[in-house]
């Protein structure tokens, strides 16, 4: 199965004002990040940061002379640094896999978006029954549940898919 979710910037960096990390350019071959200035921004070090391992590049050098460095960095004390998950390289396939095939949205909206239109139809236009967070997720769980097996029996029929439990 591979998954294709668009990409957003979840970042704030328009909202404050600085270049977005989709302006800085990464260079696999050298790891490196080319930034909108053209300095190269090298690999220095690993953070973890809410249990996500990720690679800091930064080059302090080239930030402290930088002539666009007020559309680039909130700081004027510390370099512009950018950070990259160790599994970025996924979803820059990801992205890619989106960018050359535009059905892929299409597909997405009719597979994936259907069982989310059933559910809400059988709930009709009430809300949820139950309050607070953890129970909304028991309750959605318990329609998605009813949804596969509805699914399933219609797929295998009531005989096959009681089979198929037992084993």
């Amino acid at each position: 199965m591979r998954v294709n979710v668009p990409l957003i910037d979840t970042s704030g960096a328009k909202k404050k004002g600085i270049f977005n990390k989709s302006l800085f350019k990464y260079d696999k071959g050298q790891d490196i990040y080319i930034c909108p200035a053209g300095e190269e921004s090298p690999y220095r070090r690993k953070v973890t940061e809410k249990s996500l391992e990720q690679k800091v590049y930064v080059n302090p050098a080239a930030c402290h002379d930088c002539t666009i460095r007020d559309k680039c960095a909130t700081s004027l004390k510390e370099p512009r640094k950018i950070r990259r998950w160790i599994y970025e390289e996924e979803i820059d396939a990801m992205q890619q896999r989106l960018d050359d095939d535009s059905n892929i949205p299409v597909l997405r909206k009719q597979t994936g978006e259907h069982p989310f239109g059933t559910i809400k139809m059988w709930m009709g236009t009430t809300h949820f029954l139950m309050k607070r967070k953890k129970n909304v997720c028991i309750e959605m769980n318990w329609h998605v549940l009813a949804y596969n097996f509805k699914r399933m029996m219609t797929i295998m029929g009531t005989t096959g898919l009681m089979e198929a439990i037992r084993q």
